[in-house]
């Protein structure tokens, strides 16, 4: 899957800053890289100007980094490539409205920046937690004598089998629960596929 996300938009809507700082875009970029080298799909993020006058566009691994250049803006780019590449498994990321139902209107998906946000939260999370087994034990030494206590041993390992990764998405169960006692639509289908993708 392709996920294009409106950069500016996105980093903006999660720091609540009007104006953002190349560093600020380079640790997304970097942590998309990661993702990507997770998850494998490729992520484009599409940023309003950038360092040159013309477009331009950089490939860091999985991550396509996209500047609109200074007569286009970031919508107007990522408009392009929604219809440039109609019928792709992609996902938009935006919270601009008049994007989303540009999307909408080509039959891709969209999610909000925020709710994205959430849900890319969680994924990450999931994926750098290791599995464990139940050969991997915890144990609890008593203070006073550092002697294990085995009934602790045993109630501390049955916990522990519980951390392991799970395959589901909670996450769509917070940003997406709204929906669940509604009919949904068509579209809000097609969404929920491109979010268990993420």
């Amino acid at each position: 899957m392709i996920i294009v996300i409106d950069a500016y938009n996105y980093i903006k809507s999660i720091t609540g800053n009007q104006f953002t700082d190349d560093r600020a875009s380079q640790q997304w970029i970097d942590i998309f890289k990661e993702y990507s080298r997770v998850r494998h799909n490729q992520v484009i993020l599409v940023f309003d100007a950038g360092p040159s006058y013309y477009p331009f566009t950089q490939r860091h691994g999985g991550v396509v980094v996209s500047y609109s250049g200074n007569k286009r803006t970031a919508d107007d780019a990522i408009k392009d490539w929604l219809k440039d590449h109609a019928g792709a498994d992609a996902l938009l990321v935006s919270s601009d409205r008049e994007l989303c139902h540009f999307a909408s209107d080509l039959g891709v998906a969209s999610v909000g920046s925020y709710d994205f946000y959430i849900i890319f939260n969680h994924i990450m999370k999931q994926s750098v937690m290791p599995n464990f087994t139940s050969s991997d034990r915890i144990h609890k030494y008593d203070q006073s004598s550092m002697k294990t206590r085995s009934g602790l041993d045993d109630l501390m390992e049955e916990g522990s089998r519980g951390l392991s990764r799970s395959n589901g998405h909670k996450a769509l169960d917070i940003t997406l629960g709204r929906l669940s006692s509604q009919k949904i639509s068509r579209l809000d289908k097609q969404m929920m596929r491109k979010i268990d993708k993420i």
